[in-house]
């Protein structure tokens, strides 16, 4: 697991990388014992290879899983059994998820994702409240991005339908934004829910982050359901990888929204 994490840590090295570097050396380890001369040959950057090469992250991968713990969380590590298969499926899933709450659980049902506009009309909160409370009713788990507006929604439908939620993070485990949806986040562990992520502790809620946060989304869920989604908006964004990974989505609620 520790040099799975050391990986996710590295410089430079994304989802894609990763991938080339796991079909050359086979495993997580074999990259954290290959010599600099063989890293360089796969075009990584000087910073990506002299980080992989003096080990440094090692430590900072023991004292991560060491802190999640202390967090009640868990690390899903890429070859884990345990590791959520939808998402496993994907292209380019992330090598580590870290995990909290009954996510075991939650994963075990039919998911589907409910986002859309954080800038929400009344009409388009009260259907994703409806929907959500709907489908978590029959046993679906709702997934969603913890986001203002339509995501907030989705999540507290399935809340008032006493089912389970995945709020899907593009920060570290501690880092709850927005802020004010801290209590949201409580309310969805208490209830057997869980907050998953691909980015260690301490990551701040940095733009570039939410792209890698919606393939997450889409790669969990069966289906994806957009709710007034704005052109060019992070929620097509998620369609549009859910398209990409054989998910069913919504169509009719994309072109309505875009218009």
């Amino acid at each position: 697991m520790k040099d799975w994490i050391a990986l996710n840590m590295t410089p430079g090295v994304g989802p894609r990388v990763t991938a080339r570097l796991l079909e050359h050396f086979g495993s997580a380890e074999a990259i954290f014992d290959a010599p600099r001369r063989e890293l360089a040959l796969l075009r990584l950057t000087p910073e990506s290879i002299e980080s992989i090469a003096n080990r440094e992250l090692q430590a900072r991968a023991e004292a991560e899983i060491e802190r999640v713990r202390k967090l009640g969380g868990d690390i899903l590590v890429l070859d884990d059994g345990v590791y959520p298969s939808l998402l496993r499926e994907t292209y380019d899933p992330p090598v580590v998820l870290n995990v909290r709450g009954a996510w075991a659980e939650c994963l075990e049902r039919p998911c589907v994702a409910i986002v859309g506009s954080r800038r929400c009309s009344t009409y388009g909160q009260n259907a994703a409240l409806m929907l959500s409370r709907e489908l978590a009713q029959r046993g679906v788990t709702i997934v969603s991005g913890l986001a203002r507006g339509i995501d907030a929604a989705a999540h507290r439908g399935a809340l008032e339908a006493g089912g389970r939620t995945v709020a899907v993070m593009g920060t570290g485990l501690d880092q709850v934004y927005p802020r004010d949806h801290k209590k949201l986040t409580d309310e969805i562990l208490k209830q057997n829910g869980a907050l998953v992520t691909q980015f260690p502790l301490g990551t701040p809620p940095v733009s570039e982050n939410f792209p890698y946060r919606n393939r997450v989304i889409s790669g969990l869920s069966l289906g994806v359901v957009i709710v007034e989604a704005a052109e060019n908006s992070g929620s097509l964004i998620t369609a549009r990888l859910a398209m990409e990974q054989n998910r069913e989505v919504d169509r009719g609620t994309i072109a309505a929204s875009a218009q």
